[in-house]
């Protein structure tokens, strides 16, 4: 900013020590030294204040960023769920629909299709068992 050479500084220097004299020049730079010191830490703060509030922007807007896609793709996969749930009860209604028109036991009995009295075997059937294979086995006794 200030573009200050060597030989105006020592011209400076000539000059403040002519005009305040060889007593009051020590306590004078000594002075100016604290007042450049303290600038220069004010600055430093500052910068590193803009710093802190530029690195807190960013890490602002990369968060807003993540929550922005976070919350596309949840509604991306909850879309496709929702759909996928639907094709799924579409699949599960027409399959119900043609088990039942498939299968005869899980169609609806009609009056018709129910006989009026069951078929009892015959007495005779109940006596006496066609052959001995059909008897029940024993394995205690012949």
């Amino acid at each position: 900013m200030f573009d200050i050479s060597f030989s105006e500084l020592l011209l400076f220097f000539v000059v403040a020590l002519v005009v305040l004299g060889p007593e009051r020049m020590p306590g004078l730079v000594r002075a100016i030294g604290r007042w450049t010191g303290k600038a220069r830490g004010y600055v430093r703060n500052l910068t590193a204040e803009l710093e802190r509030e530029t690195h807190l922007a960013e890490m602002k807007k990369q968060i807003e960023d993540a929550h922005r896609i976070l919350r596309e793709q949840s509604a991306e996969v909850r879309s496709n769920v929702e759909l996928n749930l639907k094709a799924i009860r579409e699949g599960a209604h027409s399959a119900g629909s043609a088990e039942t028109s498939a299968d005869p036991v899980m169609k609806p009995l009609s009056a018709a299709s129910i006989p009026a009295e069951p078929a009892l075997p015959n007495a005779q059937e109940k006596s006496s068992p066609a052959s001995p294979a059909a008897t029940p086995s024993n394995h205690y006794g012949p």
